[in-house]
């Protein structure tokens, strides 16, 4: 059984109950600084209001990047709850790798989200969900869920990728390519393997897809190290 670190709410509640007291604190001492330092304060108050907003706005924005079921949670309950069925499911199958895998759920690297992080001797793979629901497919070589276009999930999912391999090159001198995964809804599976060099695994099959057939590239230490890393940097 592979070690999991986070779940989909996990923590969720109370970073979102953080993050809404400190827009409501930032905003009121902003707002009270400004006032406080201004000569004529009714006469300046519609770039006060306009300041305060763009800053409340920017926590906002920040905090619902880093917690994308955020707003799913406070707005829509029922879309929360098949999301979290969901994550849990995928967890489960991750769960079923070697022990010598690591697995991190809902990770922030640098502002940049991701669902599943995998760190096993066979690879390490950065594993984005697609939440939106229709059938996949691509044009263009631009992957589509139904009408929605998929090229955030799939841009945000290769660079993670680029920054881990620039995070191991300088911290152990080694080159390691995370392999770039894209996890279907599981309505709606793909008929497509890959695009754009992401490959496309259904949930169910992650855990074949780690560890069948593959040659183990990674050494021991530099799997618990980096995972070892993982962990107090981005977790902690």
């Amino acid at each position: 059984m592979a070690y999991i670190q986070g779940s989909p709410v996990d923590g969720l509640k109370q970073t979102v109950t953080r993050h809404l007291f400190l827009m409501g604190t930032v905003t009121v001492v902003l707002a009270g600084m400004m006032i406080a330092f201004s000569d004529d304060p009714m006469a300046e108050l519609g770039p006060i209001v306009a300041i305060t907003v763009v800053c409340a706005a920017i926590i906002g924005f920040v905090s619902f990047r880093s917690n994308p079921l955020a707003l799913t949670m406070l707005f829509k309950k029922d879309r929360f709850k098949e999301a979290v069925v969901e994550e849990e499911a995928a967890i489960a199958h991750l769960e079923t790798l070697s022990d010598r895998c690591y697995v991190f759920n809902n990770l922030t690297v640098e502002l940049f989200r991701i669902d599943h992080l995998v760190i096993s001797p066979w690879g390490i793979f950065v594993m984005g969900r697609v939440r939106k629901e229709g059938e996949l497919r691509v044009e263009e070589n631009l992957l589509h869920a139904g009408p929605a276009l998929l090229d955030s999930l799939c841009t945000s999912t290769w660079r993670v990728c680029h920054l881990l391999n620039i995070v191991i090159r300088k911290g152990w001198s080694q080159e390691v390519m995370p392999v770039p995964v894209i996890v279907p809804h599981s309505q709606y599976p793909s008929r497509t393997k890959a695009v754009d060099g992401i490959m496309l695994v259904e949930a169910k099959h992650l855990a074949p897809f780690i560890e069948s057939g593959r040659k183990e590239t990674l050494s021991e230490e530099l799997v618990d190290s980096i995972a070892a890393y993982i962990l107090k940097r981005y977790t902690a």
